[in-house]
């Protein structure tokens, strides 16, 4: 019994992982991720606006801020800080795993430089994505220093 039981979780977690691997939807996020990224690295709020659903969350600063309008992301992301001499960023890990069938969520570690590729900084973050407007947008943001 025991042995049937082992090879049913082992079956059961391949088919999880094989599903993550064909699922369709991951690679439409990350596609929207890495358009969300060079928006952010070009630092154009209102390019950035368009990869948000509303309304969305976000815990980028204290208070936590909650958007109802592409404008009000548009003006948060205008005067948004960040690192004296930022000039880039780079993807350092990224998974998406889907959390229910129409929300998933993607785990990021990051890296910030200068132009002088000087690290100014190491974070995390995660992005909640929903299908609400019928192309995958962030509703969720939050990020912290790396641990």
């Amino acid at each position: 019994m025991k042995k049937l039981l082992t090879g049913a979780i082992l079956l059961f977690s391949i088919s999880l992982s094989y599903a993550e691997e064909v699922d369709p939807n991951i690679a439409l996020i990350q596609n929207s991720f890495e358009a969300y990224l060079k928006d952010f690295i070009a630092r154009d709020a209102a390019g950035l606006a368009t990869h948000f659903q509303f309304p969305s969350i976000n815990q980028l600063t204290t208070p936590n801020s909650v958007f109802h309008t592409k404008e009000e992301i548009i003006k948060f992301w205008e005067s948004f800080p960040l690192q004296d001499g930022y000039a880039y960023s780079t993807t350092d890990s990224l998974e998406i795993h889907r959390l229910s069938d129409p929300i998933y969520y993607l785990d990021l570690d990051y890296s910030r430089y200068n132009d002088a590729d000087e690290l100014l900084y190491e974070g995390s973050s995660i992005y909640l994505y929903g299908k609400e407007t019928g192309s995958w947008k962030i509703f969720f943001q939050w990020t912290g220093d790396r641990e």
